[in-house]
């Protein structure tokens, strides 16, 4: 499939897991993409893998909760291709932590970087979008779905992207903008890696997170995004798609 072809992609969260899979998979079908994180160098080694493989890619680093930077990372991509088609807001941070124990700077580096960072880059994104009747596919999560112990600040942050993606389609729908979110289950990331319950914490109260399947790889949640971020998803606009192995059916 050449699906993104003389297309333009910003990928956000592209220097591992679920964003540095969906860099890929647009690349492969033949779209440019900008990868986009805080680890420069890794985000760099996504682009240059990219590269390697006869595909358009370039790197930036850049903190999604920093409004100057997240300004600048927008200007600069579509500089550097010309236009902007496809918007990827896949950066994330999770903590496993007692509610009652967090603290109030956790509490708010996760939002600034799950929901005010999916914010800033839509929010400098859009006119560029509009000019391409593009698409936005925002990041959330089964836990902005459905209850997750230990995960207040994650799930709140997540349960807020699909507030937000509601809302841009409603708003820019008409204008030929297409705003959609995933909601990915149990997937392999580093993310996954990190996972340690809370001490003290009641094994009782984990859920399980793929019912059906095994956890599944990044790619797979790649693909689904890789279709809302095509035109194959041209009439599909605030929606959320779950990719959870039936998780929540």
């Amino acid at each position: 499939m050449h699906r993104f072809e003389e297309r333009v992609a910003l990928v956000t969260g592209a220097a591992s897991g679920i964003g540095r899979a969906t860099a890929i998979r647009i690349a492969e079908e033949r779209g440019s993409v900008v990868c986009v994180d805080v680890q420069e160098e890794a985000a760099a080694a996504t682009a240059q893998q990219i590269q390697a493989a006869g595909g358009r890619a370039t790197a930036i680093a850049c903190d999604v909760s920093d409004e100057v930077a997240v300004r600048s990372t927008v200007r600069d991509a579509v500089k550097h291709f010309g236009r902007l088609d496809a918007l990827c807001n896949i950066a994330g941070i999770l903590r496993f932590e007692h509610t009652h124990e967090a603290r109030l700077e956790d509490w708010n580096r996760v939002l600034a970087v799950n929901l005010t960072g999916t914010f800033l880059c839509c929010r400098e994104a859009v006119p560029h979008l509009l000019e391409t009747r593009g698409s936005i596919v925002n990041m959330s999560s089964t836990a902005g779905l459905g209850a997750h112990a230990w995960t207040a600040a994650y799930s709140a942050s997540k349960g807020g992207v699909l507030a937000l993606t509601h809302c841009l389609a409603i708003e820019y729908g008409k204008q030929g903008l297409n705003t959609n979110a995933v909601c990915p289950g149990g997937v392999t990331t580093p993310l996954h890696d990190a996972f340690s319950l809370p001490e003290g914490a009641d094994p009782k109260l984990l859920k399980k997170v793929m019912p059906f399947t095994d956890f599944v790889g990044p790619e797979d949640v790649a693909a689904t995004v890789a279709f809302l971020a095509s035109t194959d998803a041209k009439h599909v606009n605030g929606e959320h798609v779950r990719v959870d192995g039936g998780m929540l059916s």
